[in-house]
C-alpha cells in the first residue's frame, strides 16, 4: 500500500484523533488499575511476596500475546492488532469490576498486562501503536513528534487514574476498602471500552507485504541489539518499579491518596518532558545519545530515591525522573525502528518487547527482597537501567 504524503491526509488525521482518544481514555483506566492492583491485593490479605509471583504469570501472559498479535498484525493490518491489544484489559476490568472472588482477581491481575512500570506513558502504547505510526508517517523527526504527542496526551490523561486512586480515600467512606476499589474498576471497564471503540474506528492501514515467514535478515540483526538493551531494562524495572506503589506504602507507611497525589503530580512532569521531546529537532545521531542519556539518569535517580529516608523527598526524585522519562521514551521508541524494514514492523516491535516483559519477571523476587529489605529491590533496579543505558548506546550508536 502506497500512502503518500499521509500526514495531509484526511482519514489519517481523523485516524490519529481517534488514536488520541483511545490513548486518552485508555490512559486513566489502565494507569489505575496499574497503580491500584498491588495496593488491592494488599488489602484482600494477599502478601507482597505472592504479590510479586503472581506478576511474574502478568509478565509471561503478556508476552505470548503480544508476541502473537505483533505477526499478526504485519499480515491482517495493524489496526486490528490495536484493537486486540485492548482486549486483555477488557477481560481485566470486567473481572475487577463485577466480582468479588480473589481467585478470579488474581486471573484478572495476570490477563491485565500491567506488570511494569505505573509511569505516565504506560497507556500510550500497546500492541501495533508503534508499527501503525511507523508506517503511515515516514520521515524520522515526524514520528518522534507524533510518538512524542501520544505520550503527552497519555500522561495529561494518567491524572485522572491516579486521581482515581487518590479518590480512594473519600468513596471508601461510603463503600469500605474493598468496595471503593470495585466501584472504580467498573468506571475503568468503562474507559477501556471507550478506547476499543475508538481504535476500531481509525483508518485501516492494509495488509504488508510479507516476502518472509518471520523476519528479513537485517531486521532480525538490528532487533537482537534492541533485545539486549530491553532484557537488561526490563529487568531493572522489574525489580524496582513494578511493585512501586506498594513499595512507597510499605517503606514509609503511606496511604493510597498520598501515593495517587504523588503520581498526580509525576503524570504532569512526563508529559512536560515528552512535550518538549516533540517540539525539538533531533539529529538522528543525537537520537541514540539522547536515549542513552535519560536512561542513564533514571537508573541514577532511582537509586536516590531508594536511599532517601523520607517520603517527601523520594516522592521528589521520583517525580524528577519521570521528566527524564517522557523525553527520553518517544525518542527511543523511534530509534528502535530505524533498523526494521517496514514489512517486519509489528513482528519486530513484539518480539524487541517481548524479552523486556519476560525480564519484568524480576518483579516476583522484588517481592521477596522488599518483604526482607524495601530499599534493596528500588537500588538495584536503579543500577541495572544505569548500566543497561550505557549498552544502549554502545549497541546502537551506528544506527
Amino acid at each position: 500500500m502506497d500512502t503518500g504524503n499521509t500526514s495531509d491526509d484526511a482519514g489519517y488525521a481523523r485516524s490519529f484523533r481517534l488514536i488520541l482518544t483511545s490513548r486518552s481514555a485508555r490512559s486513566i483506566g489502565i494507569i489505575f488499575v496499574a497503580l491500584s492492583l498491588p495496593l488491592y491485593l494488599l488489602i484482600l490479605h494477599v502478601s507482597i511476596v505472592n504479590i510479586g509471583i503472581i506478576y511474574v504469570g502478568t509478565a509471561l501472559v503478556n508476552v505470548s500475546f503480544s508476541l502473537g498479535i505483533g505477526m499478526l498484525g504485519d499480515r491482517i493490518g495493524y489496526k486490528y492488532s490495536l484493537m486486540l491489544g485492548e482486549l486483555p484489559a477488557l477481560v481485566a476490568t470486567t473481572f475487577l469490576a463485577f466480582s468479588k472472588s480473589v481467585d478470579l482477581i488474581v486471573i484478572a491481575t495476570i490477563v491485565s498486562g500491567s506488570v511494569g512500570a505505573s509511569g505516565g506513558m504506560r497507556g500510550s502504547f500497546s500492541v501495533g501503536i508503534t508499527p501503525y505510526i511507523a508506517r503511515i508517517w515516514k520521515d524520522q523527526s515526524e514520528r518522534i513528534s507524533k510518538m512524542a504527542y501520544i505520550t503527552f496526551v497519555a500522561s495529561i490523561s494518567s491524572i485522572g487514574g491516579s486521581l482515581m486512586l487518590y479518590s480512594h480515600a473519600y468513596v471508601s467512606k461510603y463503600f469500605g476498602n474493598a468496595g471503593a476499589f470495585e466501584l472504580l474498576y467498573k468506571l475503568s471497564f468503562l474507559l477501556i471500552l471507550v478506547s476499543f471503540l475508538s481504535l476500531s474506528l481509525i483508518k485501516y492501514d492494509g495488509k504488508q507485504n510479507k516476502t518472509t515467514k518471520f523476519l528479513r535478515r537485517e531486521t532480525l540483526k538490528f532487533s537482537a541489539r534492541v533485545i539486549t538493551t530491553n532484557i537488561i531494562n526490563g529487568s531493572a524495572i522489574g525489580f524496582s518499579m513494578a511493585l512501586i506503589t506498594a513499595w512507597f506504602e510499605i517503606r514509609y507507611g503511606a496511604s493510597p491518596s498520598r501515593i495517587g497525589l504523588i503520581f498526580t503530580i509525576s503524570y504532569i512532569t512526563t508529559a512536560l518532558g515528552s512535550y518538549v521531546a516533540g517540539h525539538i529537532k533531533i539529529e538522528r545521531k543525537s537520537a541514540v545519545y539522547l536515549g542513552s542519556a535519560t536512561r542513564i539518569a533514571q537508573g541514577l535517580l532511582l537509586i536516590a530515591m531508594a536511599l532517601s529516608p523520607l517520603f517527601y523527598l523520594a516522592s521528589a526524585i521520583y517525580i524528577v525522573r519521570t521528566i527524564v522519562a517522557g523525553f527520553g521514551t518517544p525518542i527511543r521508541n523511534v530509534v528502535n525502528i530505524q533498523g526494521v524494514r517496514e514489512e517486519d514492523l509489528g513482528t519486530a516491535s513484539s518480539i524487541q518487547g517481548a524479552p523486556s516483559r519476560i525480564a519484568q519477571s524480576t518483579s516476583g523476587i522484588a517481592g521477596f527482597l522488599m518483604d526482607y529489605y524495601p530499599p534493596l529491590p528500588v537500588e538495584i533496579g536503579g543500577i541495572i537501567q544505569a548500566v543497561g543505558g550505557y549498552v544502549y548506546y554502545r549497541l546502537l550508536k551506528k544506527y
